[in-house]
Order: C-alpha cells, then structure tokens, then sequence
C-alpha cells in the first residue's frame, strides 16, 4: 500500500520531443546551436562566392543578361587586361600603405588613451566617433579642405609647402591622389587598430608594471618585456583584417577620386565595378572578383604560416 502510495505522489517526467530520437539531448542542442551559424555563414559569404564563380564562366552583357557558356576564357582575358596588372599593383601600395599608417597611428593612440588616468572615457568616446562617421561624410569633407577654390590644406599645401599649384585639385593630380587617399582613408580607420589594441592593453595586470618598476626598469624596458610580447598577437590580428578591407576598399576611393586621374587610384574593385557598368562585361568582372578572393586567399594563407596570428593570440592573454 505504502509502495503504490508513493508511486502515486512521485512526480512524472514530462514528455520532451528528443526522447524518441536515436540521438543524445547533448547533440541535438550543438546541432541547434551550431546550425543557424552554419546557414547565416552560407548565406552571406558561400553563396555569393558561388554565384560570382558561376558567372564568370558565362559571357554576361549587363543590360541584356543572357548567359552565354565560355568555360574559362574570362580569366584567360582577366590575365591578360594591360590594366589588370596595374590595379592589382596600386590595390596593394594602397593596401599597404593604409595598414601601415593606421597600425602606427592606431598604436600610438591606445597607448596614450591606455596612459590617461583623468577624462579616459570622455576623450576614448570622442576617439572611436571618428570611426562612426559615414565614409561619404569623411570623402565630402576631404573633398572641400582640399579644394582649389579655398580649401584649408589646398592652401597649406599649395602656399606653405609647395607641393602642388594654387589652382591645382590634388586628388586630380597623378602624384597625389594616391597618397592622399591612404592619409585620408587612414584617419577614420585608424581607430580600429585602436579599438583592439586599447582591450589587449586593459587586460594586462597592473602587478606587472609594479613588479618591474621595483626591479628598476624604465619605460622602454617595460614596454620591450610587458607591453609588447602581450599586444602581439592582436596586432598581427589587426594587420590580417585591415589587410583585407583595405585591399577589397572602393566606396572611399571612387567617392574621392573615381580611379582618376587616369587610372592612377584604379583597384581591383574599381576595376571591376568600371567592367560592369562602363564596358558592359557582367562575366568578366565576376572572373575579376574571383581573382581577387582566390589573391587574399592566398595571401592569407601564406600570412597565417608565417606569423601565426592566432597562436600568438592563445599564448599572451
């Protein structure tokens, strides 16, 4: 009696769907969880690929979009384009250039805000705003503090420095428009470098710069021994990406320069996107595209060998 008793108050399992299923409960929630990452990762970087690659294997006239079957004499042209060549070549000085600038100015800008006892919130705030400002609000700025008709550093460069005439535009001019595209593309994101740099400098515990003023070194020792080897590897981390973005950037340079004068500041991408809606050339500039990503993808891969970014990363935090 006291036996079915107690049967009769214990409380019943509820019924879950996954009791029927050949699987444990552990595996149907990584799946669950891990799915929704897997489609959003298809979505938006897989299919795209495809479909680019898809593309380049037909001859596409933009406006009248019938694919037309060529196999592979898309890149066959891609190689041998006069100007394919020198875009790729002006992709990476601006690539270079922008990564190089940045990490320099970024750098230095975590280390000063990481140093600032009095106002650090305030004046971090007011540093990372400059990576919230449109590009197109950064390009219309620039375009005016260098136009000839009374532009701010037209006339410091002009008058003061000499480097171009009065009435010259210097994002017309040959010699400076590159240039001035890195300085101008490298003060808004610089403060990416910033961002990264600023949250690896935080983690760093104060005992150890304590530890190391008791033992006598002085700024640059502890520096070299602390600050460094723990800032590696993000570093490396933030030269791969900014690498990257600068290489595929063209909403700055075609707002500032459209590739000109010339093709003085023509990329890849601008190369591609004047394929598209100036010769027409749907397929090719597909095969473009797909150039480019299998170029970083090689770069990256040959990058990681080297440095190893995320090893680095997994040893100094």
């Amino acid at each position: 009696m006291a036996g079915e008793t107690g049967e009769s108050i214990r409380p019943r399992r509820e019924y879950v769907p996954w009791d029927d299923l050949p699987v444990e409960r552990e595996t149907v929630l990584g799946i669950g969880t891990v799915l929704p990452v897997v489609v959003l990762y298809a979505l938006i970087a897989v299919l795209p690929i495809a479909f680019a690659f898809w593309a380049s294997l037909h001859e596409i006239n933009t406006l009248n979009p019938e694919w037309e079957w060529i196999g592979l004499e898309n890149y066959s042209e891609v190689m041998e384009i006069a100007s394919f060549w020198g875009s790729l070549w002006r992709g990476v000085v601006y690539m270079v250039g922008s990564t190089l600038i940045q990490l320099a100015v970024g750098l230095w800008m975590a280390l000063v805000l990481n140093r600032i006892s009095r106002g650090q919130r305030l004046l971090t705030a007011v540093v990372f705003t400059a990576y919230l400002i449109p590009t197109i609000i950064v390009s219309l700025v620039a375009l005016r503090v260098f136009d000839p008709a009374g532009g701010v550093f037209q006339m410091i460069g002009a008058e003061w420095l000499g480097l171009w005439g009065g009435n010259e535009a210097p994002f017309g001019a040959r010699k400076w428009a590159m240039p001035l595209l890195i300085l101008v593309g490298s003060w808004k994101f610089s403060v990416f470098v910033t961002i990264f740099t600023l949250a690896q400098l935080r983690a760093i515990p104060d005992r150890f710069y304590e530890a190391a003023k008791v033992c006598g070194a002085n700024r640059w020792q502890m520096f070299r021994d602390i600050t460094l080897p723990r800032i590696t590897g993000i570093i490396l981390v933030v030269v791969l990406l900014r690498s990257i973005f600068m290489f595929n950037k063209f909403d700055i340079i075609w707002q500032l320069t459209e590739g000109g004068p010339g093709n003085a500041t023509t990329t890849l991408p601008v190369l591609a996107y004047k394929t598209v809606y100036t010769d027409q050339a749907y397929g090719l500039a597909n095969a473009i595209a797909i150039v480019m990503f299998l170029f970083l993808l090689a770069s990256a891969i040959l990058y990681f060998k080297l440095f190893n970014p995320s090893e680095e990363v997994e040893t100094t935090t």
